[in-house]
């Protein structure tokens, strides 16, 4: 599993929205400062994040960005899927056809392991996958905000 710089940014600025509230837009450039994040970075994670409609901007004095909804109904999942264009890319998970039955993900044409029903390792990376996101699932940018994810 990787997780790029832009999802840790993008995690770290998304709080910063939601702590300041729906009201209150903040500024790009005072979330960089404050997060120390490169601004042309962050411009471009939160051009992802306006396209996947979590954000949205406002013009003018006083503008900024807010949230589009509340931070209650954002998973970290739904965050991450947007940031990352592979998450937890593995070959033989993504290959696995254990895994492609399941009705949550879409892999196109995926490419048949050779080694699946020798590979001793096959269940381990089905199952860690599952449980990375079923735990971003079930905690939302709400939970990360306050300090309060739950393992279960």
């Amino acid at each position: 599993m990787f997780i790029s710089t832009r999802s840790r940014y993008g995690l770290r600025a998304l709080v910063q929205l939601a702590r300041n509230g729906q009201g209150n837009p903040l500024s790009l450039s005072g979330i960089a400062e404050e997060e120390e994040i490169p601004i042309r970075y962050l411009e471009q994670i939160f051009g992802r994040l306006r396209a996947a409609d979590f954000v949205r901007g406002r013009r003018g004095p006083g503008g900024g960005y807010v949230l589009s909804r509340e931070p209650e109904e954002i998973t970290l999942l739904d965050i991450i899927r947007v940031l990352e264009t592979e998450f937890f890319h593995t070959n033989c998970v993504l290959q696995c056809p254990d895994f492609l039955q399941r009705k949550d993900i879409a892999v196109e044409d995926p490419p048949g392991c050779s080694r699946e029903d020798k590979c001793p390792t096959k269940k381990l990376w089905t199952d860690v996958k599952i449980i990375c996101e079923s735990y971003l699932g079930k905690n939302t940018l709400a939970d990360l905000s306050a300090g309060s994810l739950e393992m279960e």
